[in-house]
């Protein structure tokens, strides 16, 4: 017995020759013995995806035994962590700043063009140069975010998982700058010269914002979002004072209108950046409703606002962002504001016991808050 327990053992396939080494890391399988002729073929991607688990630290494969993590998750772990964006050198931090100095001096040579050879140039010229600037523009556009393969759908999949890159980020400016020419362009073909009931402007804006609509839908980002705001505010604005010939009120009804048509698109997910859909939308609705005043007193303006405050608090119930709470509470002391300074004159006992009641109405919520956390807890 004693001779055959000395005896040497085989060595076991894929065991660790090492003695004494503490194994902290779930080690892969021997390489198996390959003629010397040659080299190694190379895993393909659906072996290394297969492997990452395996190659995983200690310290995640610790928690997949404890339930916290199962297989797929882990190997999304490890991928992600193992495609971590690197830090972008001098050379394509300075390309990148070119790229966009490029961008502004177009536009800034677009502008000049717009002012000092609107007159000269004639209609159809005026529409070919900007048509072919905003073609030009896209086409760019699209080459410079990678081809039709990562707009639309895939950049609405893939924007809130791994943001915008540097070569993204200037496919947006450049979408921009093409709804801009677009506008231009339109603005160009409906010109007619009148300048006392001149509605170019109210084409243009229509036609940019279609333009920057598509531009949005094909990559979303916070510049196109600007851009569709902008061009809506200024077809609306122009739609009501210059097309229908309507007084001030009516033109800010028609702000507010738009204001909270912006929170439904933003709350009906059809907008990617929530927040700043929000923003615009209560900024806008709010403005809106300060500027109906023109009917009988001020008392639109602040019970517009009111209502503002109400949509936006409605809306909280169902999506919980905190420009919607911050933004009602906004408009709702706005509201409450005006409507004393209106009711009373300005008296400070008026003004007192709006304080009262706002401290008493904090307190009360203040209370049912922590009751229900508790509660919940």
């Amino acid at each position: 017995m004693g001779e055959q327990d000395s005896a040497p053992r085989a060595p076991v396939p894929g065991a660790d020759t090492v003695p004494g080494r503490v194994v902290t890391e779930k080690s892969a399988p021997a390489a198996e013995s390959r003629p010397a002729a040659g080299p190694a073929p190379e895993p393909g991607a659906d072996e290394v995806a297969a492997a990452e688990p395996d190659r995983a630290p200690a310290a995640l494969r610790d928690l997949v035994e404890r339930g916290v993590l199962d297989e797929t998750q882990l190997t999304a772990v490890v991928t992600a962590l193992k495609h971590e964006r690197p830090r972008p050198t001098p050379a394509r931090l300075l390309a990148e700043i070119a790229a966009y100095a490029g961008a502004g001096l177009l536009l800034s040579g677009l502008v000049l063009i717009l002012v000092e050879s609107w007159d000269d140039m004639a209609k159809l010229g005026r529409f070919v140069l900007f048509a072919l600037v905003a073609l030009g523009l896209i086409v760019a556009g699209v080459a410079t975010a990678g081809g039709r393969s990562v707009l639309l759908r895939a950049a609405w999949r893939s924007v809130p998982d791994t943001g915008h890159t540097a070569r993204t980020r200037l496919a947006v400016v450049l979408f921009a700058l093409a709804a801009a020419s677009v506008a231009a362009a339109a603005g160009s073909v409906f010109d007619n010269g009148d300048v006392s009931g001149d509605t170019t402007w109210v084409y243009a804006a229509g036609a940019g914002l279609l333009a920057a609509a598509a531009g949005y839908a094909a990559l979303p980002s916070l510049l196109g979002l600007l851009v569709c705001t902008g061009f809506s505010v200024a077809l609306v604005v122009g739609l009501l004072d210059e097309v229908f010939e309507l007084d001030d009120g009516w033109v800010g009804g028609g702000v507010l209108v738009l204001g909270i048509a912006w929170i439904g698109l933003t709350r009906a997910r059809v907008v990617l950046e929530v927040w700043a859909g929000y923003v615009a939308g209560v900024v806008l609705a709010v403005s809106g409703a300060q500027t109906v005043d023109a009917f009988d007193g001020m008392w639109p303006a602040y019970a517009l606002t009111a209502v503002v405050a109400v949509v936006c608090f409605a809306v909280y119930a169902t999506d919980r962002s905190w420009v919607l709470v911050l933004g009602g509470a906004a408009a709702l002391t706005l509201a409450a504001v005006e409507a004393v300074a209106d009711w009373t004159g300005d008296s400070a006992g008026a003004s007192g016991a709006i304080l009262v009641i706002g401290a008493v109405v904090l307190g009360i919520g203040s209370y049912l808050l922590s009751r229900s956390t508790k509660t919940a807890g």
